[in-house]
């Protein structure tokens, strides 16, 4: 029997799960297949009449690039970016 004020809704993950790394997926490079990246910055200028405070802005974009061709797989940039 439930108590009042208690709900019935499961557990919420732990935030320690044991995660074993050898069964994920490696991703490769687009272009090379490469399995090394390193984190890169994107900077996208944001113009007044778009941006909140009505000023130009810029806006970085962290991403990850190819160590062996400098390629950025499309995964990494989003949908919303070209």
């Amino acid at each position: 029997m439930q108590q009042p004020n208690q709900t019935s809704q499961p557990n919420p993950p732990s935030p320690h799960m044991n995660i074993d790394l050898k069964e994920a997926e490696d991703i490769k490079c687009d272009e090379c297949e490469n399995l090394y990246f390193t984190p890169v910055v994107r900077i996208k200028k944001i113009s007044p009449l778009m941006s909140p405070s009505g000023e130009e802005m810029l806006a970085p974009i962290q991403t990850f690039q190819c160590t062996s061709c400098n390629h950025v797989n499309k995964q990494f940039l989003g949908e919303s970016l070209p």
